[in-house]
């Protein structure tokens, strides 16, 4: 009932989520994205609060009667780290990258239900399989912990507004809410994954980001959200040292240069021996 009264208008609220999200996105706001990725899972699944009991054990209800008792869209993570690749550091100014294995313990069950349905109806399977999309963003921010930061963001360098017909529309006292945010508010990056074959089970997970610009400890939180599901999301945490990209400069030439001496004395003494 709630999809056939509402066709009409999935199309139009879809595209203002969309907008709503792009939005979030320019003003690296994890609250306001993780909040509009959540409405969009409420609105496709048909519930209207996704974190109530009540309607989470309804949707697994749902799912387990459809796909049986290994059926819940699950995820199951591992080998998460954080890194600049190719680099033993990061430094500010590179791009790093958060690097993870994921699995899809619900592949196998969805796809066999998937292919018994479309035998019932004298569907070609591989016709119904092309057409799947299963979406999730990666929601990535990072805290500074080695108690060089405050609750007053006086180390947190200025948030960087870019310029587009959304970002215009908005209010200068709403740009300053945004500009307040905490760093653990802030978001490095919201990467979108969507995975268009059902049968995928296994698959290996890089998103890059732009180190902070602030040297020092870190806590990165990384955030798996589902747009399609409930109960779904993931979480998990990684630390790492952001060293300053000057003095790792710095480094590397000393060292370039030292081996350059190096091989002049070692011609020296060449000359020296003839």
């Amino acid at each position: 009932t709630y999809f056939r009264f509402n066709m009409e208008n999935r199309q139009r609220t879809g595209l203002l989520l969309e907008a709503c999200l792009r939005v979030a996105m320019s003003m690296q706001s994890y609250r306001l994205a993780k909040t509009i990725i959540e409405t969009v899972a409420m609105f496709k699944v048909g519930v209207n609060d996704p974190s109530s009991q009540r309607n989470l054990d309804w949707f697994n209800g749902v799912m387990r009667k459809q796909y049986g008792e290994t059926g819940l869209p699950r995820l199951k993570l591992s080998n998460m780290k954080v890194e600049t690749p190719g680099e033993d550091e990061i430094a500010t100014g590179d791009v790093a990258a958060i690097t993870l294995d994921l699995e899809r313990l619900h592949a196998e069950p969805f796809t066999k239900v998937k292919i018994a349905m479309c035998q019932k109806q004298g569907i070609p399977p591989q016709v119904a399989l092309q057409t799947y999309r299963e979406g999730w963003w990666i929601l990535v921010r990072g805290k500074k912990i080695d108690g060089n930061d405050d609750d007053n963001n006086s180390t947190q360098p200025p948030l960087e507004i870019p310029s587009n017909p959304l970002t215009k529309m908005l209010a200068d006292a709403d740009k300053k809410k945004f500009e307040s945010e905490t760093g653990e508010n802030r978001l490095l990056t919201a990467w979108p994954m969507i995975v268009q074959n059902m049968a995928q089970k296994t698959g290996k997970v890089k998103v890059q980001f732009k180190a902070p610009a602030i040297p020092g400890k870190y806590k990165f939180y990384v955030d798996i959200k589902s747009q399609e599901f409930l109960a779904a999301d993931q979480s998990f945490e990684l630390e790492a040292d952001i060293l300053d990209g000057e003095e790792v400069k710095r480094k590397a030439i000393d060292e370039d240069k030292k081996e350059e001496d190096g091989e002049e004395e070692a011609g020296d003494e060449g000359k020296k021996d003839k």
